[in-house]
């Protein structure tokens, strides 16, 4: 492989990744709203908590009006529950928020793993369509015959295939009526000998 092909391939495979990453985006603009309340819950639980360990009498009403606003916020994330009906979200995700790390390089990584392991599959089918290839030629010089009757038989329409099908299922029916008949007669005939050698004695 010259160097033409390799930056033909890394161009592809950085468009591919491109393409990837603005349907993400896309997706993360359908979902911004959404992702703003997630992101007002976190704070308001964040100074919710600063009221708990920090509360005096005259906080009572301030820590209600802090609840108060948590369950309406999570009725609202409830109310869209539906745009994610499709989502199914891998567990490794969830370790790697625990880690402290961003969730969007375990997806580029992800992504850019998928990709490696597409062009490696690439490679295969190629491999295996070259092989394919050079099988055919050999075959077709060896068994040039055989190789005809393949490819005459592969080029044939369903519909003449399911004919020639039918036309051997009759004829081996007709040949099995026939075998039949034949041996009811043969039958018949032994009965008759037996009849006459009977009457003879």
């Amino acid at each position: 492989m010259d160097e033409q092909e390799q930056q033909q391939q890394q161009q592809q495979q950085q468009h591919n990744e491109q393409q990837e990453i603005d349907q993400i985006n896309n997706k993360k603009q359908e979902h911004l709203p959404l992702l703003q309340t997630v992101e007002e819950l976190v704070e308001e639980l964040r100074r919710t908590i600063i009221v708990v360990e920090e509360f005096q009498s005259q906080s009572q009403q301030l820590l209600f009006d802090k609840l108060n606003k948590i369950i309406n916020l999570y009725e609202k994330i409830e109310s869209n529950r539906n745009l994610f009906n499709d989502v199914e979200i891998p567990l490794e995700i969830f370790r790697v928020i625990d880690q402290s790390k961003n969730p969007d390089l375990y997806v580029k990584e992800t992504l850019q793993n998928c990709l490696a392991a597409n062009e490696k599959t690439k490679g295969k089918i190629e491999s295996i369509k070259n092989f394919k290839s050079e099988l055919e030629s050999h075959i077709s010089e060896s068994f040039k015959e055989e190789y005809e009757q393949y490819k005459l038989m592969i080029s044939q329409p369903p519909q003449q295939e399911d004919t020639q099908q039918k036309n051997q299922e009759q004829d081996q029916e007709q040949d099995q009526d026939q075998e039949q008949d034949q041996d009811q007669d043969q039958e018949e005939d032994q009965e008759e000998d037996q009849e006459e050698e009977q009457d003879q004695e």
